[in-house]
């Protein structure tokens, strides 16, 4: 919930509490003091940003406890500050930067639906012949039908439309990460009933028209508990 304030009143004093330890192990490294700052400050804007998008959260607090203890066991002296960890805090950044721009974008899979134009014809008005019988004939004795004159066909016509054609067009319909999310559980809990196994990766593309990247990522949400 927008509101829920217990929530983030945790998240924030989470934030807090790790970003000293992540400035240290920064600052044994190598960064100078302003730029040391800015190592909390990156894996705190990734984990709100992962918390907002329902997203990666384990991977995010997984980040913050790997550098909190990397931290402290340089701080201790347990752990020596060799190439290695060089390496990884000076990758946290740009790690980060890719992941937020990756949650920041909304996944979207295309629907196909049909829409039905305006109708024309589209030969020309087909004539219809129409039979009309000819009026019986008297003969010079009085009251007596002599013959019956046969029908004869009549040309005329009348306007019958020809066949109309059907204009259809294509529409893409964008689909919602929450509406996305919503199918794909459907999917894997439909797969889990009928095959005892989680939605496959090639049916979620098959079916919402994804990616195999956003396929995998949707998979991961849906199937992990």
């Amino acid at each position: 919930m927008k509101n829920d304030y217990l929530k983030w009143g945790a998240l924030a004093a989470a934030l807090v509490a790790t970003a000293s330890a992540e400035y240290e192990l920064a600052r044994a490294v190598g960064f100078n003091q302003w730029v040391a700052a800015a190592v909390p400050a990156a894996l705190d804007l990734y984990t709100v940003r992962a918390l907002r998008a329902h997203r990666e959260v384990l991977a995010a607090v997984a980040a913050m406890i790997g550098v909190n203890a990397a931290s402290h066991l340089v701080t201790t002296g347990l752990v020596p500050v060799n190439v290695w960890l060089v390496v990884a805090v000076a990758a946290i950044a740009p790690l980060v930067l890719w992941r937020v721009h990756s949650l920041a974008i909304d996944v979207t899979a295309p629907v196909y639906v049909e829409r039905v134009e305006d109708e024309r014809p589209t030969g020309p008005v087909v004539p219809a012949p129409v039979v009309i019988p000819a009026e019986r004939t008297l003969t010079a004795a009085p009251f007596l039908w002599d013959s019956v004159a046969p029908p004869k066909a009549l040309p005329v016509t009348t306007s019958v439309p020809a066949e109309t054609a059907r204009e259809v067009v294509t529409e893409v319909v964008a689909l919602s990460p929450a509406e996305l999310r919503r199918k794909a559980r459907r999917m894997n809990k439909l797969a889990v009933m009928m095959t005892k196994r989680p939605v496959t990766i090639k049916a979620l593309q098959d079916e919402l028209g994804l990616s195999r990247r956003d396929a995998t990522d949707l998979r991961r949400e849906v199937v992990t508990p």
